[in-house]
């Protein structure tokens, strides 16, 4: 997520690691192919807060390292 600007959309393209906390973020209908937009970075790699579809959500840095990410805009 480091490489993504703000304001700027990815596809999720897979998870590195299938653990329950990946299932559940499947669950919220974060399933490869999704495109989310990152929508704010809090400093000292803090909490990122995404925006795909409808629905918002905030993360952290070590939940996000279990994407991989195509930056599409």
């Amino acid at each position: 997520m480091n490489e993504i600007p703000v304001g700027s959309s990815a596809r999720i393209i897979t998870y590195t690691q299938n653990d329950s906390f990946t299932e559940r973020l499947r669950e919220f209908g974060l399933i490869p192919g999704t495109i989310i937009r990152l929508l704010r970075k809090a400093p000292f790699n803090g909490p990122v807060e995404i925006q795909y579809r409808s629905s918002r959500l905030v993360l952290r840095p070590d939940e996000v390292a279990h994407m991989r990410l195509e930056r599409i805009g």
